[in-house]
């Protein structure tokens, strides 16, 4: 019983606490960040005659420029860590960005969406063992989402419009695109969690400076190779650098922190699925009606995940300990009985002792037990 119970205050540190209303706005601003970050893949499509070094250089070099605007106004350069910064900048900002462009050029939207697509599911599971929830916490949602993306991408790999080879490097290239950005969105949530006096809005700033400093060599790559005119290349860029990177970092930061990683992974749903929805439209297809029982199955997917890891809870006093987002179940429970018990027999011992009379020998036991878990 007293493992248990540090195990679930040790947890309840890592977990933040949800209420329904917390959890409605996670949702909705999650919704916002991915459909945002989907449609900065599908406009790649809109660039093929520019190379990626370019497209990448440009969008982060904007975007630093942006962020340095800002820290400038808000008076906000000091007291980050820049260090992380050009971390994180580095691994889900400018190298994620270049890998899945180049995945987009090599093997086509479909291919790329498709492996990009995996980042709910990856980063759930990775979320979930690192915030310590069991698999079966998100194995139903996550076993839908599963399911959902291989409907959706059925079609994605059978367009002859690019070689093998060239679709099997750019999946393998697709893959480290997503590997780097759960590195980052790991270490980025805690990060943020462990800094809760720097703001969403001052930390998205500074990475991205250390995103626009990271991408200027990129520029120059970029010169060397084929740009589109600038009437179409600039419109483009300058979008990616405020929609899909300040303000969906903005977006992303405050919602990473209030939900578990394990739900915030699979609310990344959205990104995948207003991909999908953009390519289409871009290319005047509509989706098959495989394709549309997939994209449904995204959304019944998050709303499983939100209603396991985002249940009611009841305010919690002070001085009381945080309570676990997740539910307890029934060994816990009775373990939680016997804390419980044992609390209240530490009470009976001490009105006894104020009072006078001689504490019975179990409650004496019971003592000595809440000596042990302090």
């Amino acid at each position: 019983a007293i493992e248990n119970d540090q195990f679930l205050r040790h947890r309840s540190v890592m977990l933040p606490s949800m209420t329904r209303r917390r959890a409605a706005e996670a949702v909705l601003v999650m919704a916002t960040a991915g459909c945002l970050w989907g449609s900065s893949f599908a406009l790649i499509e809109l660039l093929e005659g520019t190379n990626a070094f370019m497209i990448t250089g440009l969008r982060f070099s904007l975007y630093g420029l942006l962020s340095g605007l800002v820290l400038t106004a808000v008076g906000g350069w000091r007291g980050l860590d820049w260090r992380s910064a050009f971390v994180h900048a580095a691994t889900g900002y400018v190298g994620m960005y270049l890998a899945e462009v180049a995945a987009i050029h090599l093997a086509g939207p479909g291919p790329a969406i498709a492996v990009i697509g995996s980042i709910p599911v990856v980063y759930a599971l990775i979320g979930a063992r690192r915030d310590g929830l069991h698999l079966a916490d998100v194995a139903p949602s996550v076993s839908i989402l599963v399911t959902a993306i291989v409907l959706v991408n059925a079609e994605a790999f059978r367009s002859d419009e690019h070689s093998a080879l060239a679709v099997t490097a750019g999946i393998v290239v697709a893959a480290l695109g997503v590997g780097l950005w759960c590195v980052y969105a790991l270490h980025n949530t805690d990060h943020l969690r462990a800094n809760p006096g720097v703001s969403a809005a001052r930390w998205s700033s500074a990475v991205g400076v250390a995103a626009g400093v990271l991408s200027l060599p990129l520029v120059m790559l970029g010169s060397l190779g084929r740009v589109d005119a600038p009437a179409v290349l600039v419109p483009i860029v300058l979008y990616l650098a405020i929609g899909p990177s300040w303000i969906a970092t903005v977006l992303w930061n405050r919602a990473s922190v209030r939900v578990p990683r394990a739900l915030a992974g699979q609310l990344i749903v959205f990104e995948p699925m207003s991909a999908f929805v953009l390519v289409h439209v871009l290319a005047g297809e509509r989706p098959t009606p495989v394709q549309f029982v997939g994209e449904v199955l995204l959304v019944v997917g998050a709303v499983v995940a939100l209603r396991r890891l985002a249940p009611a809870r009841a305010p919690i006093q002070a001085g009381s300990a945080p309570v676990s987002s997740k539910p307890i179940s029934s060994g816990a429970a009775r373990s939680n009985e016997a804390s419980t018990s044992s609390d209240q027999s530490v009470s009976a011992t001490r009105t006894s002792a104020a009072s006078g009379v001689r504490p019975s020998r179990t409650a004496t036991v019971s003592v000595a037990g809440e000596h042990r878990m302090r």
